[in-house]
């Protein structure tokens, strides 16, 4: 059995969490390939596990032509990229919910991207009022000096 991408593996194999359920057919998708087993990484659905065809996408990537030939060639003849395969968004869920493990580490996580979120707005006001008061100090040593001069400037 082949999948899309690599799985961590333990000392005795792969997890059982993170294989297809045992005697799970591979369905085959609409566009003809056979799907291949994923496991979510996204925060909506993390660790669900899922089928997808090989060929889903999210943006169709252009293929680069190749230049092929001598580089010392004033025209160089470029090879005509493959044509890819059609983008398709066949999923089919394994797993409908969430365990419980995971609801709580995505609670978990989204707690800790709240405070670091919260942290880095508390930063930058302070930072923006250190600037600022950085600002009118120099303002003020600038307008001081300016009087410095034009009383100087009087007295001659």
């Amino acid at each position: 059995m082949t999948f899309c991408r690599m799985f961590k593996k333990d000392e005795v194999g792969f997890a059982p969490e993170q294989l297809p359920p045992p005697g799970a057919k591979r369905p085959m998708c609409w566009c003809g390939d056979e799907c291949c087993f994923q496991i979510s990484d996204d925060w909506d659905s993390y660790g669900q596990r899922y089928w997808m065809c090989r060929n889903y996408s999210y943006s169709p990537e252009k293929p680069k032509p190749m230049p092929k030939g001598r580089k010392g060639k004033a025209k160089i003849p470029v090879k005509e990229p493959e044509v890819p395969p059609p983008i398709c968004d066949f999923v089919e869920w394994i797993d409908k919910e969430m365990s419980e493990f995971d609801k709580r580490l995505i609670k978990s996580w989204r707690e800790h991207q709240e405070e670091r979120e919260e942290r880095q707005r508390q930063r930058a006001i302070k930072e923006k009022a250190e600037r600022e008061r950085r600002e009118e100090l120099e303002l003020r040593e600038l307008a001081s000096l300016n009087r410095e001069k034009e009383e100087r400037a009087e007295d001659r």
